[in-house]
């Protein structure tokens, strides 16, 4: 009998020695709260990465500036992304070659987004973005920022549900039999209170010329393009794919295809450039 209580003495005392440090751990959920709120805040910073301004966004090739437009060139790698970046000022751009990207604006879901070759588009700016080449083909395109303010965005012709904001119309399709395309070669596709934007078809023998323009005009080849261009009866350039000319008003133009087959350019003018002559 004595040794059955000493052993439930010892047991006893066992328990009353162990029962301080079972108290000490009970707490043992605690860490794992904090590591959930360490996760949370890691996903969801409270600082948000500051967007650099247009041109310090180094995917952006600045090409032209003047008192009417800053154009970037702007070529993205297959899978690779962009900087956030500030657009500020309305603009237009010009697709060169398919891409398949995702756009995430600053505060807004991401968006996933597939170009044509030649697709243009208006956008008003004032926000921030990056553009992933998750997909793995090259994003090219011709920004246009324009300068000054655009006032109301129309396309022309036709009503403005017609095709997204800055879209050229496209193609009537392909003729039937025996049938022939007229030549057009002009198209209208955008304008605002400030620019008017214009598509141009050139083919052999078929030259572009105006003998005297009103306006200034900013002149961005499309995709496969070979300009030869001439002003004031001189030869000025030879122009291919995505390069950029700046025409002064009132200068002649002869724009033709050197290789005498088929070249498109966007002609962007700018109302307000014209020189008015003292009545």
């Amino acid at each position: 009998m004595k040794i059955v209580s000493l052993v439930c003495v010892a047991v006893m005392s066992v328990a009353v020695m162990c029962s301080p440090v079972l108290e000490s751990q009970a707490p043992a959920s605690k860490p794992a709260d904090v590591q959930k709120d360490i996760k949370i805040e890691t996903q969801n910073p409270i600082h948000v990465e500051a967007a650099v301004p247009l041109r310090n966004e180094p995917h952006h090739a600045l090409v032209l500036q003047n008192d009417y437009v800053h154009v970037f060139n702007v070529t993205v790698p297959p899978l690779d992304a962009t900087l956030l970046h500030q657009h500020d000022l309305p603009y237009l751009y010009l697709m060169l070659g398919r891409s398949d990207v995702i756009n995430a604006v600053q505060g807004k879901p991401e968006a996933h987004l597939l170009f044509e070759d030649g697709e243009t588009r208006y956008s008003p700016g004032g926000f921030a973005h990056i553009v992933r080449t998750d997909a793995g083909t090259l994003f090219h395109n011709i920004t246009i920022e324009l300068e000054r303010p655009q006032g109301s965005p129309r396309n022309v012709p036709g009503k403005p549900e017609d095709r997204p904001l800055g879209a050229c119309p496209e193609a009537s399709g392909e003729p039937k039999q025996n049938d022939q395309i007229p030549f057009e070669q002009m198209t209208g596709c955008f304008e605002t209170d400030e620019v008017l934007l214009d598509v141009v078809h050139v083919e052999g023998g078929k030259d572009y010329v105006d003998s005297s323009p009103r306006t200034a005009a900013l002149l961005v080849t499309m995709s496969d393009a070979n300009l030869d261009v001439s002003l004031g009866g001189e030869h000025t350039a030879f122009l291919h794919t995505g390069e950029v000319l700046w025409l002064p008003p009132t200068v002649s133009r002869k724009i033709g295809d050197f290789l005498g087959i088929k070249s498109k350019f966007l002609l962007l003018s700018f109302k307000d450039s014209a020189i008015t002559t003292p009545k």
